[in-house]
């Protein structure tokens, strides 16, 4: 009785088992099972999550990125129509006012774009998606007055803003200053140039250009010519004092050097030497890491931080005092876009990016001569005004746009696209787990079933026979 009683209660829990599919399906079926089986049942849970996250933090930069598109196209085509009014001794004026007008209006389509885009009630484009700063010791700017930071150029990329942490410190810490490339003349004869003349063959990182000079040429003369090549050399000259002429790049950096040689007149009677210098980056760390360095730029990019900012080519000067190395601060105190990419609350689980405003009050440089807003009639770059730096300016623009895209696009799919694969790898080794110890072997659990059947039937036929005995007694009775 008692095994047949045993052999119905397992029937009965595999008969469960087949039906529901699980193998655990309370508490004592397995309790070390069951918290195992559960944990698994969370992360899982979370992982799926963070799959639904980081497709749709894709699909939000990736509609930001078809926004910069048009904005790329507006300005490819607005740097057809400087390039157009350049050509101003084949056009009228009343033609060039045409195009000034299309400007215009491209100008106003990058504004609107930067205003509406838009994704389920977050703007993109118009900052809010940027960080802000607070504590810079001044605007940036120029750097002319400047007697604190002397930032003029700074990119915040991400920062890892997460709830608990109202800013983030950048401590920037410049150790050497960058240079320019520089070489002079002698300094020796006159403020002209001898009798035989001179050729000077003058070479920058941008190419080089033989100019020729007279005898009699003064200095300034001869600065100023080098100076109307400078955008084919990348060298700019000034005179100083009566007979010299210092040649230095246009830029700092590693990569500026200027070369001067003169090839036109007698060794012994040129007062040119021919000379051969190169700028330097500079180098310093922000936030205790170093730098990567391109002129007066520096650029870091951590889990916390990823940031690019260029400091005044007099910074160093300003804010050494008698120290060797110049510093200075500011706070990144909020902004920008945090996305939960993981299945827990980790920050290293979240990812950060920031957009900066798109708008063409925030497209260009100082360093190219103004913004794209400089180019709307009434500003000092209209195409009537001057079209070459508008054209700088574009350039810059275009750069500032590309840059943005490629930064989003590096996000997509070095961060975005890498992590979804790895969630899904994730939750699919994890549910072959979670399956392992708690679903239903259903070909051991049929045969088992198939063996309690038997037993049952057994154990049955066998107590009805047990029964009959006491009757078989009675009748030997009779």
């Amino acid at each position: 009785m008692n095994a047949l009683n045993h052999s119905n209660k397992s029937l009965n829990r595999s008969l469960e088992r087949l039906s529901t599919g699980f193998k655990i399906n309370r508490a004592s079926d397995g309790p070390a099972a069951l918290v195992i089986s559960e944990r698994l049942r969370a992360q899982i849970s979370g992982l799926k999550q963070a799959v639904d996250n980081t497709q749709r933090a894709r699909n939000m930069i990736s509609t930001a990125e078809g926004a910069l598109v048009e904005i790329n196209s507006l300005l490819q085509s607005v740097q057809d129509l400087v390039l157009e009014a350049q050509n101003d001794g084949a056009l009228s004026e009343e033609e060039i006012l045409a195009n000034q007008a299309q400007v215009d209006d491209a100008m106003q389509t990058i504004n609107r774009i930067a205003t509406v885009t838009n994704f389920a009630g977050l703007d993109l484009l118009n900052g809010q998606a940027g960080y802000q700063t607070s504590n810079l010791n001044s605007t940036i700017g120029d750097g002319s007055n400047m007697t604190g930071a002397g930032i003029i150029d700074l990119n915040i990329h991400g920062a890892a803003i997460t709830n608990g942490v109202s800013n983030i410190t950048v401590n920037v810490n410049i150790t050497q200053a960058a240079s320019q490339a520089i070489v002079s003349s002698t300094g020796i004869g006159s403020n002209v140039v001898a009798l035989s003349g001179t050729s000077l063959l003058v070479s920058g990182n941008k190419g080089a250009e033989m100019l020729n000079f007279q005898s009699g040429t003064t200095m300034s003369a001869i600065a100023a010519a080098v100076n109307t090549v400078t955008e084919n050399t990348g060298v700019v000259a000034s005179a100083t004092g009566s007979t010299r002429i210092v040649f230095q790049s246009e830029f700092f950096g590693d990569d500026q050097f200027v070369n001067v040689k003169d090839i036109g007149s007698p060794l012994v009677a040129s007062q040119f030497i021919s000379a051969f210098d190169e700028g330097r980056d500079i180098t310093g760390n922000i936030n205790g890491s170093a730098a990567a360095t391109t002129g007066n730029t520096l650029s870091i990019n951590t889990f916390e931080l990823d940031v690019d900012l260029t400091v005044s080519s007099t910074f160093h000067a300003q804010n050494r005092g008698s120290m060797t190395s110049a510093s200075t601060s500011f706070y990144v105190s909020g902004g920008g876009l945090a996305f939960q990419l993981g299945s827990g609350a980790r920050p290293s689980e979240q990812a950060f990016i920031g957009i900066e405003r798109m708008g063409t009050d925030n497209l260009g440089s100082i360093q190219a001569g103004g913004f794209l807003s400089d180019l709307i009639t009434g500003g000092d770059l209209t195409l009537l005004k001057d079209p070459e730096t508008a054209n700088k300016v574009l350039k810059a623009a275009i750069d500032d746009v590309t840059g943005i895209r490629a930064k989003l696009g590096a996000f997509v799919s070095n961060t975005l696209e890498t992590n979804e694969n790895s969630l899904n790898v994730s939750i699919e080794n994890l549910t072959a787990s979670e399956s392992r110890i708690r679903d239903t072997d259903f070909a051991v659990e049929t045969s088992e079933f198939t063996r309690l059947q038997i037993l049952v039937q057994a154990g049955t036929a066998v107590l009805a026979q047990a029964n009959l005995l006491p009757q078989t007694v009675l009748s030997l009775l009779a």
